[in-house]
Parts: C-alpha cells; structure tokens; sequence
C-alpha cells in the first residue's frame, strides 16, 4: 500500500552490512596491533646488533610500528562509530515499523469511515470527485453528522500518525549527517580512504599503502581502491616477488586492472589466455562427449545432430585459433636509438572475455618499470567501431599507426566491451554508454610519459563512444573523430566535455560515407542517432581524407577507392579505407598524433550544368591548393 505523503523508509538500509563493516575495521585494528608488536619485537632482537645496515633499519622499523597503531586507534574509532550506527538503524528500523503500521491501520480506518457515511448518504450525495482527506460539508449531508465526525477524525488519526513517520525520517537524516561527521571527523580514516572516494573494500590496501607496509594486500583489496592513481601507488609499493605473486594468484583481476604497469598486466593476461583457451578445449571435449551421446541414442537425423554439434564445437576452435595467435603473434619493436627486434606475443592489456573486452598495447617498454619509456613523446589509444570483437578488433590498425608514427610512439587498440555486431545494432546507444566509462578509467590508468601527449582516436562507432567517455570525465590532450557515428548521445558539442572542451578537436569522414554519412546532423535531429555530428560541431576541426596514396594526386581518392576482394560500393568501402597506410587520410592520422602537419579539409564546389547542381570535391577542383594546419 503506497499511503499519500509518507517519506521514505526512515529504517533502509543492511543493519548486518554495517556491522560487518565495523567488524572489518575492529579486524583491521587487531591486525595492524599484531604488526606493530612483530616489529617491537623485531627492533627489541636488533638492539644488541651493531650494523651500517641494522642502524639503517631501526628508524624505518620505529616509524612502522607507530603507524600501525595509528591505524589500528583510528580503525577501533571508526568501529565505534560504525557500531553506534549500525545500533540507531536497528532501532529506527524497529519504530518505523510500528509507526508504519499505525499509519497503515489509521489510512484504512478513512476508507471505513468513509464508506459508513457515504452508504448512510441521500442517493443524490456522491463522494466520488473526493480526495483521501476531503470529507462532505454538513451542509450537503442530511443524515447522522456523528458519522462525517468519525470520517474527520479518522482524517485526523492519520495525519497525526504520518507525522509520527516522516519525523523518524528526519531523524535518519540527521544520524546519517552526524555520522558521515564522526567519520570524518577522524583524520587518518579521513585522509586514507579519500574522504570516502575509497570504498570499504579498498580500506586495507588504502591503509597499506599509508602505513608502507603491503605484504598481505590482495588484488582484490588493491581492484576495491577505485582509482587508477591509488592502484598504482600501491602497486609500486610492492617488490617484484610480490607483485609476480599477486599476478599468480589473480590474472584475472590485475590483467584487467587500471593503474597496473603494462608489462605487468600483459603477463596476467596471458595466463588468462591460457586458462581461456585451456576452458575452450574442454568445452569442445564436452561437446564432443555430447554430440556422440546423441548420436547413439538417435535413430534418425544423424547429419543433423552431428551439423548442430560440430558448428558449436567449430566456433570453440576459432576463439582457440585467435587466443593462440595472441600468444604467438610477432610484435616489433624499436628502441630509443632506433634497434629494432621480434618479440613472441602481443601485449594484451585487457583480457575479459566475460565482458568481451580486449586491448593491446603497440609501442616501447621500459625494462625497469615496465611500462612506456620516458623518451616516448606521442600516446594514442584507438578505439574501433561496429564489429569489433575479442577475436576481431583491429589491433593491425594500431600497428599500423604505431609503426608509422615512429620508434617515440606507442598505440594501444582498445576494445573493452562489447560493440554493436550490425548496423541495425549500432543503432542502439546503450553500447557507447556501457563502454565510455570504461575508456575513460583505462585512459586514466595509463602511465603517460611527461612530456608525451595523448590522443585519443574514434573510429565509427568508436566515435561516439570517444565523445560520451569525454563527457563522462576522460582527461586527452587531443581527440581525433574517424568518420564518427556522431559526438555521442545526448552531446551538442565539445563545451559539454569538463577536461577536453579546450583541447584540439579533429574530424574526418570520405564524402560519400554512406556507413554513417548519413546520420549527420546536430543533436536533437531525428537522424543524428548518436549526438551532434563532427563534422560541423564547433571548435572541431575538418581534416581531408583525399587519395589513397598520398603521394600520388592521381591516385583514386578515398571516395572512389574499391578494397580488392570485398565487392563493395566505393561508398562502404570509404568508411574504412580512411586506415589505408599512405592515404592522405592515414597521415593525418598520424600527424594528429604526433603533432604534426595536418592537411585541412578542401570545401567542395557546386556547380549548375544542364540546370543541376553538380558538386565537385574540394581536391578535385581545378584551384584546388592543399592547405595545412599544425596540430595543437
């Protein structure tokens, strides 16, 4: 029953979820008292030695155990704190009940009074046009008054009782205030947990890190910090027995984990496509097993059964063949003073097949901290677009672009979660929502070099997923739309970005784009199904796709260009030859990346022959001058 003007439930909440978050700190307390004691105990035996190295010891090991009881005093105050809550929500809980059921109890008592007068009425006297708290006047009721008395007080009761109910929600909100106050009121929890950015579950690793002692942290401790710069911090914390022990016992977690260093995921996820493929194989044995069980228990219809099995057990082997090409795929790579080598396995940075996310990182590793090398100047992610799969998700293209951007550069291609299939699915955006937080925070968890730049690079579908993660908070100092579905849903323009609203913009689409050419336009349009589009966006910038060869005008251009083999309108086939390497386009690409030279797109003319306009292509057009802009 839903009663008129009750506020919410005064007693919400998991009353045992509280106190299970007390006992984690009562438990963390007890922990870091223990600690503190073993390194009392550890000083207490080195007393009597005397050593350079034993000297050097004895301050850090005084400072750790002096910390540790910090800890433990502000997580025993916390408990507290948390107890008394937890004790408050119970006992709200308790009398919201009860006045919950007095007021249940006095709103139906209305509709008894109600009705006992309303039945009593002339049969000219209807209540039907009265609201719950509306009684007929005296002067339009002929029979017993004593009756609308009844009705009012009923009115009353109710009124009194709903009172009684919202004020023990305005006592839930004050003890929700001063509780949030006590908390914050204790400095070290305060400032280890972030004033509250650090959840419950991270408050360990949080502790850990401040305390400078890491050795029982888990991956999930670390996975619960939430932030790509506390993930890191504690990971660098670590020795390296450490850290390979955690990427042992958890791949799962720290291959997927935003703030870890790049060679350190690359080795988890590669025991996760070991562990993935070794789970494909069986799942053939199980079909298998099956296939022939049926099989021997059919008396006809045996090609069926054996084409129905044998499709399933073939898409186990093509998801086997591409995990096992990520593990023997050639990567090379060049170092600073331009060497060049052949490495075994691509470096998969994001492996999850339960999300259908994968990524792969193209480019130098430092070999002490085993991520992007200082000397690198130029950081790109690309993201792909419609199609893109765990087994198909371009990573080519990111080498391509690596490759062709120089030794200083490094590319990661980022597919991490699923992408619309077909076109009638990339119609959808809940694809681009679901994936652009994701970009935004594995964005975040990348270790850009400081005098490197980022950008970040949309293609298609990958566009607007590129615009709703700026939206949603991601940090770039560059952004390339590559024939973009659009800016992202609900998005008018680069001033609704809070970290990219000022940075260089670019954009780029062939001229006869009909992949996604079509759905152009300014937010709001009917066809602009993914926001405003880049094209004509303000503070964006137009870059010419031109020829496919960009050293050769006479070339075809982008718009004209047939991929051998796909039988494909030039018009579907523009969308994606844009990545053709040496196109004007892919070296436009490049230059944005790198902060080169850029050429500006070239407006088309029209023309009136025979009484029809005719439009010819900026580049096709008898002054036509290519015209260049420095990339910001």
């Amino acid at each position: 029953m839903t009663l008129p003007g009750l506020a919410a439930d005064p007693g919400e909440g998991d009353v045992e979820g509280i106190r299970d978050l007390a006992l984690l700190f009562r438990d963390r307390a007890g922990a870091q008292r223990e600690r503190s004691a073993s390194s009392q105990s550890a000083l207490s035996a080195l007393s009597p030695v005397s050593a350079v190295s034993v000297d050097a010891l004895r301050p850090r090991i005084t400072v750790l155990a002096a910390r540790f009881i910090e800890v433990a005093d502000a997580a025993d105050e916390a408990a507290v704190v948390l107890e008394d809550y937890a004790d408050a929500v119970a006992d709200l809980k308790r009398r919201a009940a009860s006045a919950l059921a007095a007021a249940e109890s006095d709103y139906a008592d209305i509709g008894t009074r109600r009705s006992a007068a309303l039945n009593a009425a002339s049969e000219f006297v209807v209540g039907w046009a009265l609201d719950w708290d509306d009684v007929l006047p005296s002067w339009l009721y002929l029979d017993d008054p004593s009756l609308l008395d009844r009705w009012q007080g009923a009115i009353d009761d109710y009124r009194s009782s709903r009172a009684a109910y919202n004020a023990l929600r305005d006592e839930r909100d004050q003890l929700d205030h001063d509780t949030a106050a006590r908390l914050s009121g204790i400095p070290l929890v305060a400032a280890i947990t972030h004033d509250g950015v650090v959840g419950a579950d991270g408050y360990v690793a949080a502790t850990a890190l401040w305390a400078g002692d890491t050795d029982d942290v888990t991956a999930e401790q670390i996975a619960a910090l939430g932030d790509p710069a506390l993930v890191r911090q504690v990971w660098d914390s670590l020795d390296r027995a450490e850290r390979d022990a955690l990427i042992t016992a958890a791949p799962e977690i720290i291959g997927n984990l935003d703030g870890i260093p790049i060679a350190d995921r690359v080795a988890a996820n590669r025991l996760n496509i070991e562990a993935e493929i070794a789970a494909r194989e069986a799942e053939i044995e199980r079909l298998e097993a099956l296939r022939d069980a049926a099989l021997e228990n059919a008396y006809h219809s045996h090609g069926a059964i054996e084409q129905r099995y044998d499709d399933l057990i073939a898409e186990q082997q093509r998801l086997i063949d591409s995990y096992e090409g990520l593990l023997t795929q050639e990567i090379r790579v060049t170092d600073e003073s331009g060497v060049s080598r052949v490495e075994i396995g691509a470096r998969v940075v994001v492996f999850d097949p339960s999300l259908d996310a994968i990524a792969t990182y193209h480019g130098p590793l430092d070999p002490v901290t085993g991520d992007i090398p200082a000397w690198v100047e130029s950081v790109a992610i690309s993201v792909p677009g419609t199609g893109s799969n765990m087994t198909d998700f371009g990573d080519g293209r990111a080498a391509d672009l690596q490759h062709a951007a120089g030794r200083r550069s490094a590319v990661f291609q980022w597919a991490g979660g699923a992408f619309p299939q077909s076109i009638p699915e990339a119609m959808s955006t809940s694809y681009s929502h679901d994936l652009a937080p994701r970009l935004r925070d594995f964005a975040a968890g990348i270790a850009i070099p400081a005098s490197a730049s980022l950008t970040v690079v949309g293609h298609s579908y990958g566009g607007a997923t590129v615009g709703l993660a700026e939206a949603a908070g991601l940090r770039a100092d560059r952004v390339l739309y590559v024939a973009a579905a659009g800016m992202g849903d609900g998005v008018s323009g680069v001033a609704d970005f809070p970290h990219t609203s000022e940075v260089p913009h670019y954009a780029m689409m062939s001229r006869n784009d009909l992949v996604v050419g079509l759905i152009q336009g300014r937010e709001g349009d009917l066809h602009a199904l993914h926001g405003q589009s880049t094209l004509t966006a303000g503070g964006v910038t137009r870059l010419e796709t031109g020829w496919i060869d960009a050293s050769d005008p006479g070339s075809d251009d982008i718009e004209d260009y047939n991929v051998p083999g796909n039988g494909t309108p030039s018009a579907i086939d523009s969308h994606s030859s844009l990545y053709t390497p040496g196109s004007t386009s892919f070296e436009n690409m490049v230059a944005v990346i790198t902060g080169g030279e850029a050429e500006l797109f070239a407006e088309d003319e029209i023309i009136v022959a025979g009484g029809r306009p005719i439009t010819i292509d900026g580049i096709d057009r008898d002054d036509y001058e290519p015209t260049y802009v420095e990339v910001g």
